[in-house]
């Protein structure tokens, strides 16, 4: 499945109902009801992980957010990499982090492949991306429209595009059912995609951010048949009128896992930068009301091997 473009934008296959219109952006702006979120949690302990983990082994430590370090066959991937305190266009203003990264940025082993979903600023962090560049130099591989954001070399892809990284593994870019933006003219002018790493061990799926829809769990299904791990979002899911159609809660993200088939999952998008209206724990206590059996969530610093 390629992804609907008209020459100019990119869409979803099935059209959104307009509840995400700018109207209704600033209907939720001026209606708020904003949960609690602290300035500041101090319970991560950084990780230090391997420089490799070789074979089939799977190990995967949260950064925090959607970041995650990947390691397995040899390989170290990054996913949607944010080591930046704000997810803004401004230093001195937007979503502000409150637990701090899983992993100092100077702990890192050497980074061979970052995962780029989408450009809103809490996925696509242009001055963490010039650091991995400088100090790394990783293959990046992202939606089609996002590199000259970045303003590094990377490989684009539409739905369904293969990448090989080597080591008998390869990307799929999958669809998922959301939108882009980085200003109030560029509205999905960039694609959004979800990934499968197929690999010697099996396949992990990271599913960047998305609303739940049957229509793109059956194409990861579809690319990743066998799922040992999926990545899925539980957070910023409130008020649910508005946020909806691009943030799964954690009901449907449980219910995702269980269509997809996998093994094992991690949840991810929560507890870190106040991006809706949802508490700051609020995704994690109703994530522990449903995850089903081998989903769970690891705050930053922690690890989960499989």
């Amino acid at each position: 499945m390629k992804a609907p473009f008209d020459g100019e934008r990119f869409s979803n296959p099935i059209p959104p109902s307009g509840e995400r219109s700018r109207p209704s952006f600033w209907k939720w702006q001026f209606t708020r009801k904003r949960g609690f979120w602290p300035d500041r949690i101090d319970d991560v302990v950084p990780a230090r992980p391997p420089e490799r983990v070789e074979g089939s082994e799977l190990r995967v430590t949260s950064v925090g957010h959607v970041t995650f370090l990947i390691q397995t066959a040899g390989l170290n991937i990054l996913t949607d990499p944010v080591w930046s305190d704000r997810a803004s266009p401004l230093a001195w203003a937007g979503p502000k982090r409150v637990r701090k990264p899983g992993i100092d940025f100077n702990e890192l082993p050497p980074i061979d492949l970052v995962l780029v979903s989408h450009n809103h600023y809490d996925h696509l962090d242009v001055v963490t991306l010039k650091r991995l560049h400088l100090h790394h130099k990783p293959r990046i591989v992202t939606p089609l429209g996002n590199a000259r954001i970045m303003g590094l070399p990377a490989d684009e892809v539409d739905w369904g595009d293969i990448v090989d990284i080597g080591n008998h593994a390869r990307i799929i870019a999958t669809p998922l059912q959301h939108w882009s933006a980085r200003n109030l003219r560029d509205r999905n002018k960039a694609l959004w995609a979800g990934f499968v790493i197929d690999a010697p061990g099996g396949t992990i799926f990271f599913a960047g951010d998305t609303g739940y829809g049957d229509w793109w769990i059956e194409a990861a299904r579809a690319a990743a048949p066998d799922l040992r791990l999926a990545l899925l979002p539980i957070g910023a899911f409130q008020p649910r009128w508005f946020m909806k159609e691009a943030h799964m809660n954690p009901e449907e993200a449980a219910l995702a896992f269980k269509r997809l088939g996998a093994r094992h999952g991690l949840a991810m998008h929560f507890g870190v930068f106040p991006l809706a209206d949802d508490a700051f724990d609020e995704p994690e206590r109703d994530f522990r009301k449903v995850a089903p059996e081998n989903f769970r969530l690891i705050l930053p610093g922690e690890v989960a091997t499989f």
